[in-house]
């Protein structure tokens, strides 16, 4: 059973979930891993689905264990068992999760694995920044010469198998019953006369790395890459990001954010990364917001006028 486009337009939790799934899911990924995603989704779905919260980390790591589970064909993911669930997800919090051993194995027998000399794959993207144990670290040490690199932490992925075991282990919800978005595996293509990176106190158009204005923006799965007028066509993650770029869509077309398909506009205004994704720039950025409260007050400011107008033209009236 899945939740209608009608129904997650009225359910913010459902834009959420489905907006999350829509990250994990780029047209590359084998046929196996789709599956994979709406049952995480499926089993998810009743948890609070918090903005900023943890939960994309507890979905992306209950996709990628029903993955390995099932990437061979001898079964769907509805097929595991929530009892095998939570076996696997059992063990001591103060390790890393031994299901990286058999994801690691899932994604290279299903060509996702890649090595220092190729380009990753999304699939391996993904995996890699749930299982990061130097997330945040090697930036904030500076690396110096006379300082010790920073130790590994716990990753994402160890906190999210600690959660899932927990949610597991009392699990009492009607399976058969929950509801999910249903999200295709399809990338979202913007054409805009212009594009614009929105902070709190700044709008500057979005250029390629060379300079050049760029004419399309193409998300897909997490990835949002940028074509340029002459021809560059790249990630620029420090300044776009997947999420950001379908929020902009869905605010600019009333699309959902995890809508695939592809859209004309005159202008986008994407919020940076730094932003939370789903607060509108335009109620956050400084010039932006002081043009929205001109433009209510004028609004205000002619709404009076014509009421005094009327008001004296009944007044003025022969009785």
């Amino acid at each position: 059973m899945s939740v209608t486009p009608a129904t997650e337009a009225v359910d913010p939790s459902a834009r959420v979930l489905g907006l999350e799934m829509s990250l994990l899911l780029p047209s590359s990924a084998p046929a196996s891993w789709s599956p994979a995603v709406h049952e995480a989704a499926r089993l998810l779905a009743g948890q609070p689905w918090e903005r900023g919260d943890s939960s994309p980390t507890d979905l992306l790591t209950l996709s990628l264990l029903l993955f390995a589970r099932t990437y061979s064909g001898d079964r769907v993911p509805h097929d595991v068992p929530v009892a095998e669930l939570r076996e696997a997800l059992a063990g001591p919090a103060d390790c890393e999760p031994k299901i990286i051993d058999e994801m690691t194995q899932a994604l290279a027998e299903t060509g996702q694995r890649t090595t220092i000399t190729d380009p990753d794959t999304a699939l391996w993207s993904l995996f890699n920044s749930a299982r990061d144990q130097y997330a945040g670290r090697l930036n904030a040490s500076g690396l110096a010469d006379d300082i010790e690199p920073p130790s590994p932490g716990p990753s994402p992925m160890r906190g999210a198998t600690d959660r899932l075991g927990q949610l597991f282990a009392e699990y009492a919800e009607d399976r058969e019953r929950a509801v999910a978005p249903r999200v295709a595996s399809s990338p979202l293509v913007i054409k805009a006369h212009q594009f614009k990176l929105v902070s709190t106190d700044s709008i500057v158009p979005l250029r390629c790395i060379y300079g050049d204005d760029v004419l399309e923006v193409h998300v897909d799965g997490p990835v949002a890459t940028l074509e340029c007028s002459k021809g560059h066509v790249h990630p620029l993650r420090a300044r776009l990001d997947a999420a950001h770029v379908r929020m902009a869509v869905a605010r600019a077309t009333g699309s959902r954010p995890s809508a695939p398909g592809t859209h004309q506009l005159g202008e986008l205004l994407i919020a940076t990364p730094d932003l939370p994704r789903h607060l509108d720039p335009a109620e956050t950025n400084v010039f932006l917001r002081a043009a929205v409260n001109r433009t209510s007050v004028g609004m205000r400011t002619g709404i009076v006028e014509r009421i005094t107008r009327r008001v004296r033209g009944f007044s003025a009236r022969p009785r």
